[in-house]
C-alpha cells in the first residue's frame, strides 16, 4: 500500500480546489443576474491564478529542497 506523502495530499487537495473553480465558472455563467456576473468573473480569475500560483509554489519549494543548484551542474560536464 502506497504512503500518503504531503506532497501527494497537496495534490489532490489542489485538483479538487482546480475542479471546484471549474464547476464554479460553468454554473456561474449560467445564471442571469449581476451578482452571479461578479462571481463569474472572480472565478474565471482564479481559475487562472491558482494553477499559477500552484506551479510557483512547487518551483520555489523545488529549488529550495535543491538548494539552489541547477540540475545541469550536478552532471559532469567533460569533454572527449
Amino acid at each position: 500500500m502506497n504512503k500518503m506523502t504531503p506532497r501527494r495530499i497537496l495534490a489532490i487537495v489542489a485538483l479538487v480546489l482546480i475542479a471546484c473553480l471549474y464547476a464554479a465558472t460553468i454554473v456561474f455563467a449560467l445564471i442571469d443576474s449581476p451578482f452571479a456576473r461578479s462571481c463569474l468573473m472572480a472565478a474565471l480569475f482564479c481559475t487562472i491564478v491558482v494553477p499559477a500560483v500552484i506551479y510557483g509554489f512547487l518551483v520555489i519549494t523545488r529549488q529550495i529542497s535543491r538548494g539552489g543548484k541547477h540540475p545541469k551542474d550536478t552532471q559532469d560536464n567533460t569533454q572527449d
